[in-house]
């Protein structure tokens, strides 16, 4: 008997065949993370070094430069996300920005032209100004709402987890010719209709199909944050895409990049 084949019937034999199954498969698999909404700033743009916002004054400190390409192109500042506001950032970083060259438009890791940077504290006495090049076309400022929400994995990187095969095993049995289908069923069931959004942490949702990053034991590495294409904060990505940025808790300052869009 196939491997596939003994685990349908380990689920029939644990009494496992409904769609009400399947979502109690999945009920262990939720976990909180933190949505970001960008919101018209109600508060001046000078006090935005200390807060979390899109577009506006970014955080730096004594002896930084603001960031460029190799060639000495400045990079366009994205976003920051202070921890001490509620955004659910890792144990030990305080403060996350994200920087992005619209020009070279990487997708990827090894391009260049993108740059995640952490601060493992803030502090008002070492907060240096340094202007926004003028290059850089005017930004879109926003502050950053944050709203706790339950999360899963996508279809794509359920099968990933080992909590997730048999929820995949019964999604299959349940719809052979579009298991994804009964998946997102259950998925609806448990967290509501949901869209594409820009998230602290968690289960990333693949536009493209799953590419998480591992580690050296080829281990998934976690996802550190997921940003949508915002249009009020004036951030479209490609086609409507998203930016997926993984951390590796073992390396310090190690993030991957990837970009998806339609």
């Amino acid at each position: 008997m196939s491997d596939i084949n003994q685990q349908r019937a380990a689920l029939h034999q644990r009494g496992l065949s409904t769609m009400a199954d399947l979502v109690n498969l999945l009920r262990p698999l939720l976990l909180s993370a933190s949505k970001l909404t960008p919101r018209k700033a109600r508060q001046p743009l000078d006090g935005s070094q200390l807060r979390s916002h899109f577009g506006g004054k970014p955080y730096f400190e004594r002896g930084e430069t603001w960031p460029t390409t190799k060639t000495g192109q400045p990079l366009d500042f994205i976003m920051q996300v202070v921890a001490s506001e509620g955004a659910g950032l890792p144990a030990g970083v305080a403060l996350l920005q994200l920087f992005y060259s619209w020009e070279a438009f990487p997708w990827d890791t090894e391009a260049e032209g993108w740059l995640v940077k952490t601060y493992g504290s803030v502090s008002p006495e070492q907060a240096q100004l340094i202007e926004r090049p003028t290059s850089l076309d005017k930004p879109i400022f926003c502050d950053i709402i944050f709203t706790p929400i339950q999360s899963l994995p996508d279809w794509g990187g359920l099968n990933e987890l080992p909590a997730g095969a048999d929820a995949t095993i019964l999604a299959e049995m349940l719809n052979a010719e579009d298991p994804w289908d009964a998946y997102d069923e259950a998925v609806t069931q448990l967290l509501g209709e949901s869209d594409y959004q820009s998230i602290i942490g968690v289960y990333p949702r693949w536009l493209q199909g799953a590419e998480n990053p591992v580690d050296a034991n080829g281990q998934n590495l976690p996802l550190l944050f997921q940003l949508d294409s915002e249009d009020k904060a004036g951030i479209m990505w490609g086609d409507t895409g998203l930016v997926y940025v993984f951390h590796d808790p073992q390396r310090p300052g190690h993030f991957t990049f990837d970009l998806q869009c339609l």
